[in-house]
């Protein structure tokens, strides 16, 4: 009897425990950049101040006013810039990592940044990256005035605005 009672006890545990689990699915992987020769690289995703040069570029498309940049250091370029479209324009600031550890720009980084954006009193702000975000930073930006811009879309653009 005692037998049939730890059996049940068990099952029934086992069942609540199901119950209370979330049901979500893994996030989707994110898409990979892969050259079959390393000569194929882009120079802007090889050295940095051709990614300087291409992010500004880049920026540039958006009909943003470029008023000024700095590298914080050897790997992010902090980039102030100003849309003069009436009602929606404003300060727009941009943070473009060149290289990041291990490929990835995580969430502190990503969290940091929204806050320099609210602080500085910008109207919206852009990562680009030739690396990828971490899963956590990429849910971010859900109510924040920011894109993610990865090296995988970073380079789609600029091969649709044509200057890849």
């Amino acid at each position: 009897m005692g037998l049939f009672i730890i059996a049940f006890t068990a099952f029934a545990i086992g069942i609540v425990l199901i119950l209370l689990l979330k049901n979500v699915s893994p996030p989707p992987p994110q898409e990979q950049i892969h050259f079959d020769n390393p000569d194929d690289k882009p120079l802007y995703l090889l050295d940095r101040e051709a990614f300087k040069e291409k992010c500004l570029e880049f920026l540039g498309k958006f009909n943003l006013e470029y008023k000024h940049s700095v590298w914080a250091n050897n790997q992010e370029l902090e980039v102030d810039m100003l849309d003069e479209t009436p009602v929606v324009g404003g300060k727009y600031l941009a943070l473009c990592i060149f290289d990041p550890p291990h490929q990835q720009v995580d969430l502190f980084k990503v969290k940091g940044f929204i806050e320099s954006i609210k602080g500085e009193g910008a109207a919206r702000g852009i990562v680009i990256t030739t690396g990828y975000f971490t899963n956590d930073a990429q849910k971010a930006p859900d109510e924040d005035p920011i894109e993610l811009v990865n090296v995988v879309s970073f380079l789609s653009y600029l091969k649709k605005f044509d200057i890849y």
